[in-house]
C-alpha cells in the first residue's frame, strides 16, 4: 500500500485550513477545512498511487457541476501538495449507512424509505445523463447536505473513483468486455458483477433497489454472507423465483417486486425508463399514505 500523507490541524494548503480528519480509506484521507467562516471537505491521494482514483472523482464531479446536477457536491479545488494530489468540495453530513443504524430497526420509516429512494435514483440517473456508470452503489456512498432544512432533506452521490464511461469518444455505447473484474461491494453488487460481465446501467439501478431494501427493511436477507461472492450471487438468484420473493421483500411494499422485474428485463445497451421506477415509487407512497417529511434524521440535526 502507498504511504498516505498525513495533513496536521492548523496546516495551510493553499487558502484551505485543515480542520479535521474525517475518514481514511485504502487510497487517501478526507479532511474538515475551512475558509473563512466556512467548512469544506478535502480529499488526499498519494501521487505514487496508481489507482488514479481522485482524478476519475475531479472528472465525474466536474461535467456533473456543468451540467448543474442537484446531488453532486461541488468541486471547489484541486491541485497537488505534500506528494499528493488534493480535491476540495461541499462538506456533507453523515451517510445514509450511518444514519440507518441509528434508528430502530436500522430501517428509515416508510414514507422516509421511499422519498430517499427517489432521491438515490435521480442521482443514479445524473451521473448516467454525464455518459458513465457508478459501479458501487450503496448507502455509505450516499450523504445528507448539511445546514439549513432544504439541505438536510437533499442526498448526495459520493464516491466515483470506480466510475467508468459507457460510451466512446463517439458518444456510442461501448462494446462490453467479454470478461470484465469484480467491481463494487458485494453486498449490493448486481448478477451481471457476480459472474464478471460488462455492467451497464441496469446494474447501477439493481445496486439502488438492494440498497432500497435494505433501508427499507432493515438487512438484506444476505447481509450475514458479505465476504463469500458465490453464496451471496446465489442467494440473489434464488431471490428471484416466485416462491422465494418473500425473503427478499418481506416488509417492502409490493411495487419493489415490479421495479425487480423491469431491471431483470433490461438488457445490456437500454437506456433505463427511470420514470417509470420513479412512478411506482410514488405510488407506493400513495398506496401505503405516507408521507415524505419530516426525514428521520431532522430532529437529531436541527
Amino acid at each position: 500500500m502507498v504511504d498516505i500523507v498525513t495533513l496536521q490541524t492548523g496546516e495551510k494548503i493553499g487558502q484551505w485550513m485543515v480542520v479535521e480528519k474525517v475518514g481514511e480509506g485504502g487510497f487517501g484521507s478526507v479532511y474538515k477545512v475551512s475558509k473563512g467562516n466556512d467548512f469544506y471537505a478535502l480529499k488526499t491521494e498519494s501521487l505514487k498511487e496508481k489507482a488514479k482514483l481522485l482524478k476519475m472523482e475531479v472528472y465525474v464531479l466536474k461535467l456533473a457541476n456543468e451540467r448543474k446536477s442537484k446531488h453532486f457536491c461541488t468541486c471547489l479545488d484541486t491541485g497537488i501538495y505534500k506528494k499528493c494530489f488534493y480535491l476540495v468540495m461541499t462538506l456533507l453530513g453523515p451517510c445514509l449507512q450511518d444514519i440507518r443504524k441509528e434508528l430502530p430497526g436500522q430501517k428509515f420509516s416508510m414514507g422516509c424509505a421511499l422519498s430517499v429512494g427517489i432521491q438515490c435514483l435521480e442521482a443514479i440517473e445524473e451521473l448516467h445523463a454525464t455518459g458513465f456508470l457508478h459501479r458501487d452503489i450503496k448507502p455509505s456512498n450516499y450523504a445528507t447536505g448539511r445546514g439549513n432544512l432544504s439541505e438536510l432533506r437533499r442526498i448526495y452521490i459520493l464516491d466515483f473513483g470506480m466510475c467508468r464511461s459507457y460510451l466512446d469518444e463517439h458518444g456510442r455505447s461501448r462494446p462490453p468486455r467479454k470478461i470484465a473484474r469484480f467491481r463494487g461491494t458485494v453486498r449490493y453488487a448486481s448478477l451481471s458483477s457476480h459472474i464478471r460481465r460488462e455492467t451497464c446501467r441496469k446494474d447501477d439501478i439493481e445496486s439502488w433497489l438492494y440498497q432500497q431494501i435494505e433501508i427499507t427493511r432493515g438487512a438484506l436477507p444476505w447481509y450475514s454472507l458479505d465476504d463469500k461472492k458465490d453464496d451471496v450471487a446465489m442467494f440473489k438468484e434464488r431471490c428471484r423465483f416466485e416462491a422465494n420473493l418473500q425473503e427478499l421483500m418481506s416488509g417492502c411494499p409490493v411495487e419493489y417486486v415490479e421495479i425487480l422485474r423491469y431491471i431483470d428485463s433490461l438488457q445490456f445497451y437500454d437506456n433505463p425508463n427511470y420514470k417509470k421506477i420513479y412512478k411506482l415509487m410514488r405510488k407506493a407512497m400513495y398506496k401505503l399514505q405516507v408521507q415524505e417529511f419530516p426525514y428521520d434524521w431532522e430532529q437529531s440535526h436541527t
